[in-house]
């Protein structure tokens, strides 16, 4: 049995982008108007602007992690590609269900507001999204996320009578 590994990377939302383009719009205006007006007025804002455009254009790309091996699935949250955090680890022994999203044997823990509920979807509405249910340690646990079909596949290897497709 190999490790299967899934990385989907969050999709970057309009109002993120325009915020974006905004703060580089601002940099390069308070450049030009400390070139050609006032150095001492406009360079200061103009570096602070552009350090702001700087961190939210590429410091701020989130991925998400997926890895499964020999009947653990484990979630991690990657920051500009460098810093990785643990989201959590599921036993398949623990998992009450595992389908698509809407599915009928994962409908009852959807609308239930005691779960914890962890959404690792990319954001696209195109993409094929999981429901995952399972015993934590504070009680149940509903996972939101997107295997690719080959993840599936080693899942139900071991597994099949938990993933439902």
């Amino acid at each position: 049995m190999h490790e299967k590994l899934v990385i989907v990377p969050k999709k970057k939302t309009g109002s993120k982008k325009m915020l974006t383009t905004a703060w580089f719009i601002l940099a390069c205006l308070m450049f030009l108007l400390a070139t050609f007006v006032n150095p001492f007025i406009f360079l200061i804002p103009g570096i602070a602007f552009a350090l702001v455009w700087y961190f939210q254009a590429f410091r701020s790309d989130i991925e998400y992690e997926y890895t499964y091996y020999d009947g653990e699935l484990r979630f991690a949250r990657i920051k500009a590609k460098s810093r990785r955090k643990a989201i959590g680890s599921v036993q398949m022994d623990d998992v009450l269900g595992f389908a698509p999203r809407g599915d009928r044997s994962v409908y009852k823990y959807e609308n239930d507001k005691n779960l914890a509920y962890k959404n690792l979807t990319s954001g696209d509405p195109e993409a094929k999204v999981y429901e995952l249910i399972a015993k934590g340690e504070k009680g149940l646990v509903r996972y939101e996320f997107e295997p690719d079909d080959e993840m599936l596949d080693e899942v139900m290897v071991k597994y099949p009578r938990s993933v439902v497709r």
